[in-house]
């Protein structure tokens, strides 16, 4: 074995090492919590509002904390979530999702509805809570 393979192995080994490592330590970056798949569809562990009533028209997936909603879109129609929102579900198995009607926190909101984990959601037509909705939490 000449000294120049060797060498050109060692190489090798070091960069297949380094990147390994690499992946490993960015693939952990990121919490497997945070939700980063916003497509509209209500998915397992997150909370969802829905444009039209509970899985009609369009829907506003989320997992955390929002209490603003006035800077969100529905992706399939482009509409604002902030006060057109006339259903509410969460897939959520731990946290209940609590949603109000002002932006801040929801001490400042004189409607506030819960959705508890299992339940299933809550329509918001014909109630005083249709359109509403402006902050979003979770409570754990």
């Amino acid at each position: 074995m000449s000294q120049t393979s060797s060498t050109a192995r060692l190489v090798r080994a070091v960069a297949v090492t380094g990147l390994a490592s690499s992946a490993a330590l960015f693939a952990t970056s990121t919490p497997a919590s945070a939700n980063t798949n916003f497509n509209g569809t209500c998915e397992s562990s997150e909370s969802c509002i829905w444009q039209g009533d509970i899985w009609e028209t369009a829907g506003w997936d989320y997992e955390g904390t929002d209490t603003d909603l006035r800077n969100n879109y529905y992706p399939r129609t482009g509409a604002v979530v902030n006060d057109n929102s006339r259903g509410l579900t969460t897939m959520g198995t731990s946290c209940t999702a609590v949603w109000g009607n002002n932006p801040g926190t929801i001490a400042n909101s004189t409607k506030v509805v819960r959705i508890t984990p299992g339940s299933p959601g809550r329509s918001l037509i014909g109630t005083t809570y249709d359109r509403v909705m402006s902050t979003h939490t979770w409570a754990c």
